[in-house]
């Protein structure tokens, strides 16, 4: 699976790059960076105790370095959720911190709206707290990567200022695409273009 998300990854990097055209010192002048505080709403699969998804709450930041038709961006969110079962009577909390190294193009449909592909990958580190009458047990999982792609709508509002929606898909299993997370966020930019 890492394999084939490395490959994926440097395949949608491969293709971006040569889309973009010829760098000379011209466009490299034009280059800009914009800092993204991000709030959303997060869509995850859990094994335990049963398969299963849970929603939740999620924040962080990113930072985008490039110009609108190829950018690298960098993001780090943290998300944590917690479920109640009745039946053992059992308590678990999962917290993730999430980073993702990825590629981007923007396009302006007009002078005030856009609209941004994105793909990369996401590292996860995940601690699994399960407390089962009174009993806590903390288990710290190996790091995930995953691949993610994902399309964002936004408004310019002056020239260094803009909000914008998005939507990502993180691939957990290709063959099957109920185990996805779905990252739904709002984010504010600020920075030059």
């Amino acid at each position: 699976m890492l394999k084939s998300s490395i490959l994926l990854f440097f395949i949608i990097a491969t293709e971006s790059i040569c889309w973009a055209g010829p760098v000379t010192s011209a466009s490299l002048s034009k280059i800009g960076y914009k800092i993204e505080p991000l709030l959303g709403y997060e869509q995850v699969f859990r094994n335990t105790p049963t398969p299963h998804t849970s929603s939740r709450m999620t924040y962080g930041a990113r930072l985008i370095v490039g110009q609108d038709k190829l950018s690298a961006e960098a993001e780090y969110t943290k998300a944590e959720d917690t479920e109640n079962y009745l039946v053992a009577p059992q308590k678990i909390t999962n917290k993730d911190d999430q980073f993702k190294l990825g590629v981007r193009s923007s396009m302006n449909l007009n002078a005030m709206f856009f609209v941004t592909a994105r793909a990369g990958g996401q590292a996860t580190k995940n601690i699994n707290e399960t407390t089962t009458n009174g009993v806590l047990v903390s288990t710290e999982n190996s790091v995930s990567y995953n691949p993610y792609a994902g399309m964002q709508v936004g408004i310019h509002i002056g020239k260094n200022f803009s909000i914008a929606a998005g939507s990502n898909v993180i691939f957990k299993d290709l063959s099957d695409l109920t185990k996805n997370n779905y990252q739904t966020t709002l984010s504010v930019s600020l920075g030059t273009e």
